[in-house]
């Protein structure tokens, strides 16, 4: 079931067949059997997580019960483009999954074939495997290292990187594009990827029709969250500034429909390619990766010390990368904005995973707080 190249292969949907649901249901069930007291909350996460799991086993036809520890690397890597903390959660919920199949002496159906694929840092090590840093604190923000910083970030240090709004400008005026319509396209999607925060694939599905020109607002549907647990946040709006709405309203109503053969004009996705009515996150992030390497900001993640035969695997600016230095900015540059606001706009389930983002200031508390009395 992998592609032509080998790899493992991303799951279309989270769905997930009538065994495997089963197969959940027991998971769940011994959960809470061997450990009483687990907060509800850790509980849907679990729940959740091990679904996405069991999907990418489907996809790729591997049985759950009989996975070895490649299966559950594989998985790891396909959600390269995720944050650290979610590939992070998503791997502890694999080894949950396992850990309670392992130990279940009830349920005759929960059995391991090949034992447990991913035990303990002696078999997947996230931080020295994958340089999956799991306890990176946001609020810890260096917005301008030099390049032989890096090395110190990548070794465990708890400062995040994050552009700060200078720097964006310099995306803006380094995008490159075949025809003047292809790098206005390309302009477009890496100031809405700055503008909204919004994730990739987000960005694949913001439409025309959802646009409030008024307002100068987009109504979204989230890429993350569960319709049945965030009814009132699977879609939020998403907002840019005054000044670039002729921009977009040019591009939508004008430039648009003459630059791709598959669309209709004020209608259907703002992002389209020359033969596509949907461009899709991957190239998005392409174009917001070219873009930074045209500005001089752009260099390796990982591997850190790359040779000239060697694949990056992670680069410093991606549409993730802008996403979250866009809500940086808005809780520690943006008075005007409260957590709550800038929760709802990045479509955060928690105020917690919001708060990661606040820069402590203890000098200016005394004064902010006179302020406020």
């Amino acid at each position: 079931m992998r592609n032509n190249k080998g790899q493992f292969l991303t799951p279309d949907d989270k769905s997930i067949s009538s065994e495997c649901e089963e197969l959940l249901g027991l998971y769940v069930e011994s959960l809470k059997q061997q450990k009483d007291g687990t907060k509800e909350s850790t509980i849907t996460t679990r729940r959740r997580e091990v679904r996405y799991w069991l999907a990418f086993c489907e996809s790729n036809n591997i049985d759950p019960l009989a996975a070895t520890t490649d299966d559950v690397k594989g998985y790891i890597q396909v959600n390269s483009h995720l944050a650290d903390t979610t590939r992070g959660s998503y791997y502890r919920s694999v080894q949950s999954f396992y850990s309670i199949v392992q130990n279940d002496a009830a349920e005759e159906r929960l059995k391991l074939e090949n034992g447990h694929p991913c035990k303990d840092r002696d078999t997947i090590n996230l931080k020295e495997d994958y340089n999956i840093h799991e306890n990176k604190a946001e609020y810890k923000l260096q917005h301008d290292l030099a390049g032989d910083d890096i090395d110190g970030v990548r070794d465990g240090s708890s400062d995040i990187l994050a552009l700060k709004p200078d720097q964006i400008e310099r995306l803006f005026e380094s995008v490159s594009g075949k025809t003047p319509e292809a790098r206005l396209r390309n302009e477009i999607a890496v100031r809405l990827n700055w503008y909204t925060g919004c994730r990739s694939v987000e960005l694949s599905r913001l439409d025309i029709d959802q646009i409030d020109w008024e307002e100068c607002k987009i109504n979204v549907r989230s890429a993350k969250l569960n319709p049945k647990e965030h009814s009132d946040l699977i879609r939020r709006d998403v907002y840019f500034p005054e000044e670039f709405r002729f921009q977009l309203k040019r591009w939508c109503r004008r430039v648009r429909h003459s630059f791709s053969s598959a669309v209709e004009p004020n209608s259907g996705n703002i992002l389209v390619t020359t033969q596509s009515s949907k461009m899709p996150g991957p190239q998005i992030n392409n174009i917001v990766k070219q873009a930074a390497k045209n500005a001089g900001v752009q260099r390796p993640l990982r591997p850190a010390d790359s040779g000239p035969n060697d694949e990056i695997k992670e680069w410093f600016v991606t549409t993730h990368r802008i996403r979250r230095s866009a809500i940086s900015h808005w809780v520690n540059d943006c008075e005007s904005l409260g957590l709550h606001q800038v929760r709802r706009i990045a479509g955060h389930a928690r105020i917690e995973q919001t708060m990661d983002y606040v820069e402590d200031d203890d000098d200016q508390i005394a004064s902010d707080y006179q302020k406020a009395m």
